[in-house]
């Protein structure tokens, strides 16, 4: 009796590093935004940013909105006048994705990053699930927007 408890402790441990791995690679994936992206237009100005995509009818398959901020800080943003439905990923100084929303259109409810961001991409609802991209990942070839 103790030697198969002793087995099915090894084998929980086991399933647990392998569990703990696996996020922890996910996790890690870096991910070429370039190569996902057709058409990311750049939200950089206070102008831009409070416009975002409002008033459109379409935003096109792997097309997006890259947000801008001087500073790292809290950042939020609603739906108001933008019917197209979107999510949002939040990305840190550090180019990490560090929250993903969905967003309902013309909601004026704020959707705000849970810590310091200087980026933000908006994209067609569901559109970082399709393209596997999880909180966690990091963005490379980033740096030069």
């Amino acid at each position: 009796m103790r030697k198969q408890s002793k087995l099915l402790d090894q084998r929980f441990y086991s399933f647990l590093i392998f569990l703990f791995s696996s996020f922890y690679l996910q996790a890690n994936i870096e991910v070429n935004i370039e190569k996902r992206f057709s058409n990311l237009e750049i939200a950089d100005t206070h102008n831009e940013r409070k416009r975002g995509l409002m008033y459109r009818n379409i935003l096109e398959a792997n097309s997006g909105m890259l947000f801008v901020w001087e500073e790292a800080d809290i950042q939020c943003v609603w739906m108001r006048n933008t019917k197209i439905p979107l999510s949002i990923a939040y990305i840190d100084i550090n180019e990490e994705i560090s929250n993903i929303y969905d967003m309902v259109p013309y909601s004026t409810k704020l959707i705000c990053s849970k810590k310091p961001v200087k980026y933000a991409i908006e994209a067609n609802l569901g559109w970082f699930k399709k393209n596997n991209i999880t909180i966690g990942n990091k963005l490379n070839h980033f740096h030069h927007y």
